[in-house]
């Protein structure tokens, strides 16, 4: 069966997912089995995840100018040779052949590896998608590849869960299966007109003319219009990686259970969210049902309403009655901020990449959500984890806050271009 181009850049895609879910997933056994403490494994992962602040820009700038076949390509075998470095090095350790500190050193060259790699995954995918499907088709093209993003995030935990029962090391197996399948979808995919093609008609002239050099570097910073679209991603991300670390200490604040019974309860929540992530982006956005505009609106006042219900069921006083009824909230407030989170970030990527090669301007949004995710990383170190609810929503009503901006920005851009004859 021939599968459609998108959904093969789609499940190119949901590789990132499907890795840094199904990687979470295993933590408990890994440092019940490895000797790793879980505050090594989780220096770990921010090690490969924090090197997406330099890798996505990068790779972004290179999907414009030689096109994202290759970037992509490079991506799957950093991918590939990541999880196999994990796996090799885990097996080694259980062999004797490797010392726990030989095993964790290899273990920090595999994450550099996946994080310096891998980061040019999701900008090249969509770099690719807009260059088929201009025009019109440009928001059901970066659903497609949001809606593999999500599929590998609610794929990975339950694919990771379910393997580990066979062996520790089969959900790397699987992870690796994955990555060669992707390779193998990936030639199905067309090679798109040059990416000089499908951006501005400036970009265009700065790339061919004689002082590539400089106006190269003033092509890839930000337009001033896209410093809050920027600002938007980093707070989305930090809002969700905040609600998903403090979503467990107000379960059971709210619920009076204990550890083991919450992580339950967060993989439901989780997995509803995602199932719900999937319906918006396949039944919205790329039914081409709202415009860029109406969808980052929308995701905004989704994602603020989802925190807020979250951040008062936490504050109910529990009672056995209320059992069921405080978790159905949770699981509204979980859905409703993932469902606004995939409004949003499909209509200010859209935006984003009108003002700015499509490559470079994925990379600096994948750039703001990785420091989105940091700083949150940060407030929990800084603050108690049941107070992590209301930052989220604090940062959802600045992103809310953010729109009327953005849309000044871009009216004062019009209004200086048309003062120019229409060149910026």
């Amino acid at each position: 069966m021939s599968l459609p181009p998108l959904w093969r850049l789609g499940a190119c895609a949901a590789l990132l997912g499907l890795g840094q879910n199904g990687l979470l997933v295993m933590l408990p056994v890994l440092v019940a089995r490895f000797g790793l403490p879980l505050s090594q494994w989780a220096g770990l992962i921010l090690l490969g995840s924090m090197l997406f602040l330099v890798g996505s820009p990068f790779w972004g700038g290179v999907a414009d100018r030689r096109g994202a076949r290759p970037v992509v390509v490079q991506a799957l075998l950093g991918y590939l040779l990541s999880f196999a470095l994990i796996a090799a090095a885990l097996w080694a350790s259980v062999a004797g052949l490797l010392a726990p500190m030989a095993m964790l050193v290899v273990l920090a060259v595999a994450r550099v590896l996946y994080g310096l790699t891998v980061s040019g995954m999701v900008p090249a995918c969509q770099q690719w998608a807009l260059a088929l499907h201009p025009g019109g088709e440009r928001l059901p093209a970066l659903a497609a590849v949001s809606a593999g993003l999500s599929s590998g995030r609610l794929l990975g935990p339950l694919l990771a869960a379910a393997s580990l029962s066979l062996s520790v090391y089969a959900p790397f197996a699987l992870m690796l299966v994955a990555g060669l399948l992707a390779l193998l979808l990936l030639p199905g995919v067309p090679l798109p007109a040059r990416d000089t093609d499908t951006i501005d008609t400036a970009h265009s002239a700065a790339h061919d003319s004689a002082a590539q050099s400089l106006q190269g570097i003033a092509h890839r910073l930000p337009p001033r219009s896209n410093l809050a679209y920027l600002a938007m991603a980093l707070l989305l991300a930090m809002s969700v990686s905040l609600m998903q670390l403090g979503l467990p200490a107000s379960l059971q604040q709210a619920l009076e259970i204990d550890a083991t019974r919450a992580g339950h309860w967060m993989g439901v929540l989780l997995s509803l969210g995602a199932v719900g992530a999937l319906a918006t982006q396949i039944g919205v956005v790329r039914a081409r049902r709202l415009e860029s505009r109406a969808l980052l609106a929308l995701g905004a006042a989704g994602l603020a309403l989802g925190y807020a219900l979250l951040a008062a069921t936490a504050t109910f006083p529990f009672t056995p009655g209320l059992y069921i009824g405080l978790g159905l909230l949770f699981a509204l407030g979980v859905v409703l901020a993932s469902t606004g989170a995939a409004l949003a970030v499909p209509g200010y990527t859209e935006a984003a990449t009108r003002h700015q090669a499509q490559g470079t301007s994925a990379g600096l949004l994948s750039m703001a959500h990785t420091l989105g995710y940091g700083l949150a990383a940060l407030c929990v170190s800084l603050i108690d984890p049941g107070r992590l609810l209301p930052l989220a929503l604090m940062a959802a009503v600045a992103l809310l806050l953010l729109i009327p901006l953005s849309r000044r920005g871009r009216s004062g851009e019009r209004t200086a271009m048309a003062r120019h004859g229409g060149h910026p």
